[in-house]
């Protein structure tokens, strides 16, 4: 049967697991909606993206992008595993303290940083804070100031690169709110200013370009543009040494993504980072990676229940099948921000043929489609465990209270026994910092 098993999902006799773990009975004993997260495919990717970031040029460092899920959980083993992370507000900074990061190996991004978090990120003591505009500069350099404090940062550019992805994931072009633009002159403004500023080192330029990329061609232009442009001031400035590329390489949500092989992908962007430097003769760089997506996606899967099957005529003629899941839009938001697709398994019908079309929607006051056309068991009914597969990426990152459910909780498998990493909300918890003006009767 061609199913579509990634991460490490796998049929064992009549029962589907993950981790090892029979998805069933995580569902049983856990609840669902759920989030299961594999501790060892995670492991296992961070791993290849390092030795394959590493064989292309040595001087390399790997983030994690925490923005992809910064459940402390799964930072505390990113953080076993020696790599670095980016952070990209107070709250995602906290949560790297928290996993046990030191700050030297916490970077921090926004394109919009209050006072506030560039004053907590000064004083932990980070080791790069990317600035993102002019403004930045200023303000950064007046809290450095005050504190006594030296810090390195790096300028976000925006290098004109357009990648082949959806529009609300796509960063690198002129016409975006995130870097300063190459084509326009802002760049070489901010990094003048960056400069001439007395408490901030100018150690590197950045950029990201997109999400969800299939090949690195777009993050091959975007680097090769930035160390380009760095070039020019390194020439002068022994500080300028490091090059950050971002992230961006897709994964498999469907049989139809078939992402570029990652050693293929380290060495081309790593061709395209260093050329520049070694034909103006200039020490090579440190390239940075910040992989988020590629590292935690295939490690996790979200578990429903199917609450309803219902069949309805279609305009033309024919019927749809529909079946609502115990989750949906506030658990997985992407569908429906940027048309993700994805694809789904019934655990509890794993051996028979997922032959049949039908629409998995939500339990929320939407029309919140999960999975348009998903292939499932014909007799797929209510009281079900689906599965969708690849949910490690930006779900719970990105899930709400919306219709006043409370957000699942996560479980971590493939590292011994089962554990919770993140409590199930209760009822109680979504009205906790509510409160209702007392009322006064009139005399």
């Amino acid at each position: 049967m061609d199913l579509h098993l990634v991460g490490s999902l796998s049929v064992s006799g009549q029962a589907l697991t993950f981790g090892g773990e029979s998805v069933e009975a995580l569902a049983d004993r856990f609840g669902t909606p759920l989030y299961v997260f594999d501790a060892t495919t995670f492991r296992t990717s961070v791993q290849e993206f390092v030795d394959a970031a590493k064989s292309a040029h040595s001087d390399t460092r790997i983030a994690l992008a925490a923005k992809a899920n910064s459940a402390v959980a799964i930072l505390s083993i990113a953080e076993e595993c020696g790599i670095d992370v980016d952070v990209a507000s107070e709250g995602e900074l906290e949560a790297a303290l928290r996993a046990g990061f030191t700050t030297d190996r916490v970077h921090v991004h926004g394109n919009n940083k209050s006072d506030a978090e560039l004053e907590r990120a000064v004083r932990e003591g980070v080791r790069a804070i990317v600035i993102d505009c002019l403004s930045e500069i200023d303000r950064l350099q007046s809290i450095c100031h005050r504190h006594g404090r030296v810090q390195d940062v790096m300028l976000r550019l925006a290098p004109g690169v357009d990648p082949v992805t959806h529009h609300a994931i796509s960063t690198g072009q002129d016409d975006t709110k995130f870097g300063m633009n190459v084509s326009d002159g802002s760049a070489d403004e901010g990094t003048q200013r960056i400069l001439a500023a007395e408490d901030l080192r100018l150690i590197g330029f950045h950029c990201h370009v997109g999400s969800q990329l299939m090949d690195s061609e777009a993050q091959v232009a975007g680097a090769q543009r930035v160390s380009e442009f760095a070039v020019r001031y390194a020439r002068d400035h022994d500080s300028i040494h490091e090059i950050g590329v971002g992230g961006g390489l897709g994964i498999r949500y469907t049989k139809d993504d078939d992402p570029e092989d990652v050693v293929k992908y380290c060495q081309e962007i790593a061709d395209a980072a260093l050329g520049p430097f070694r034909g103006a003769g200039l020490p090579l760089p440190t390239i940075c990676h910040e992989p988020g997506r590629r590292l935690v996606g295939e490690a996790g899967i979200t578990v429903y229940r199917v609450g309803v099957r219902k069949s309805v005529p279609i305009i033309g003629g024919g019927q749809r099948t529909y079946l609502s899941v115990d989750g949906g839009l506030a658990d997985n938001p992407r569908p429906q921000l940027y048309d993700a697709v994805y694809t789904a398994l019934n655990a509890s019908r794993i051996s028979e043929p997922h032959d049949t079309e039908f629409r998995v929607s939500g339990r929320h006051c939407e029309t919140d489609t999960l999975i348009d056309a998903a292939k499932l068991p014909g007799a797929t009914s209510e009281g079900d465990t689906i599965v969708v597969t690849c949910t490690g990426a930006y779900n719970q990152s990105m899930a709400s209270n919306y219709n006043r459910y409370p957000r699942p909780a996560l479980i971590i498998v493939g590292d011994g026994e089962p554990w919770v990493a993140v409590e199930r909300e209760s009822i109680e918890e979504l009205f906790r910092n509510e409160r209702v003006r007392s009322r006064v009767k009139s005399s």
